[in-house]
């Protein structure tokens, strides 16, 4: 096919798509069955001509960046194609930014989604969270009965889990629509409460508070020794702690901080770290165990003890930690309680995340005594 004829082709599919995407009219059964969507003459041509003429591929990517003149539930669904894409290096600038605009634009419809729904059953949003019984009812609760009357809210609570699983693999993979939500209305404390209602969405907390970079100072007192160790794209303190132990494993520091047992196992570093790994190597459980007990600072008593209530829990953040001096300082001391976590914290929340902890130095001995020295006076010992 000539050049000028395949460009008036895709020309054409572009057009009839966003006219598609920008309906408000949806197919019957649409709202329930987003394959609908997807099956479309209007989608499917578009997606074929990408897949047949790769040359397309980057201008298909960015015409996702209408995202926001979209019908509502429309537009969710194109946020799911942009995460999609993306997951196969197809991406957009002008897409990532118009999705995490869209996104906040979702979850405010959402939120008055259930305010209608709320007044319709003569309770408050407040009492939900308080009566599972109500939670019940408001899933029962027919989103159809509202869609004549306020179609956009309806349209956002139906479409937000597709949206939702777009935005996932679009932040997992890239700094600048995390940093995006991350200016926006509270948006993690937001995505967190509407992960009660729609679980993928609790699912963007996770990311949007984790470590991007940062520098920490492990010390174990007991032994006089210490390291600093660099973070990256770490969602939870578990993983922090699984990374940690294979890196100081490998290079042979487990003993001189004062860990005691340490099993090794490789296909849990490499699930750790996403890389591939084959069903049959897959082991039956996906677990690691702590070598250490971790404390902050705070922590030590005078009579060398520690307060176990100043654990790092594994749970948590690393910026739940207490800095020293402008510095994450963690105590390492043999385990009093041997401490595992499974498969949801062996790796992060997203396989298009890639953690990582890299031993930066060993710490002098006079570093040890100066870190010490502070603690110390910090604690009043």
């Amino acid at each position: 096919m000539p050049e000028q004829d395949l460009q008036r082709q895709f020309s054409n599919c572009r057009q009839e798509f966003l006219a598609f995407a920008k309906d408000k009219n949806l197919l019957p059964g649409e709202l329930d069955e987003a394959k609908i969507f997807f099956q479309s003459p209007f989608v499917k041509n578009l997606i074929a001509m990408g897949a047949e003429h790769n040359e397309y591929l980057d201008q298909i990517a960015d015409t996702f960046s209408a995202i926001d003149d979209m019908d509502i539930y429309r537009g969710c669904l194109t946020g799911y194609l942009i995460g999609l894409y993306g997951e196969s290096g197809i991406v957009s600038e002008n897409a990532d930014r118009a999705l995490c605009a869209f996104f906040q634009r979702i979850l405010t419809l959402c939120e008055q989604y259930m305010s209608l729904v709320c007044t319709h059953l003569g309770i408050t949003p407040s009492e939900l969270e308080e009566n599972q019984a109500l939670m019940e009812r408001f899933f029962q609760y027919s989103p159809e009965s509202l869609l004549a009357q306020s179609p956009d809210p309806v349209k956002a609570w139906m479409g937000v889990s597709m949206l939702s699983l777009g935005l996932m693999s679009r932040i997992s993979d890239n700094r600048l629509p995390r940093d995006l939500l991350r200016r926006g209305d509270n948006i993690a404390e937001r995505c967190m409460y509407w992960g009660s209602y729609r679980d993928t969405i609790g699912f963007v907390p996770y990311i949007l508070n984790m470590v991007e970079q940062e520098n920490v100072l492990l010390i174990s007192p007991s032994t006089g020794n210490g390291v600093e160790v660099s973070l990256k794209e770490i969602d939870s303190n578990n993983l922090f702690f699984t990374l940690l132990q294979f890196t100081l494993y490998h290079e042979h520091l487990l003993e001189p901080l004062g860990a005691r047992s340490f099993q090794y196992r490789e296909i849990i570093e490499r699930i750790a770290l996403h890389e591939p790994v084959d069903e049959d190597e897959w082991p039956e459980q996906v677990y690691d165990s702590g070598c250490f007990g971790y404390y902050t600072y705070p922590a030590l008593r005078a009579d060398g003890s520690y307060d176990e209530m100043s654990s790092v829990w594994g749970e948590g953040n690393l910026y739940e930690v207490p800095k020293l001096d402008g510095r994450f300082v963690i105590l390492l001391k043999e385990p009093s309680i041997q401490k595992s976590w499974g498969n949801a914290f062996v790796s992060s929340t997203h396989s298009g995340l890639r953690p990582c902890v890299k031993l930066i130095r060993k710490l002098s001995k006079e570093e040890v005594d100066e870190w010490l020295s502070k603690i110390c006076k910090a604690n009043g010992i």
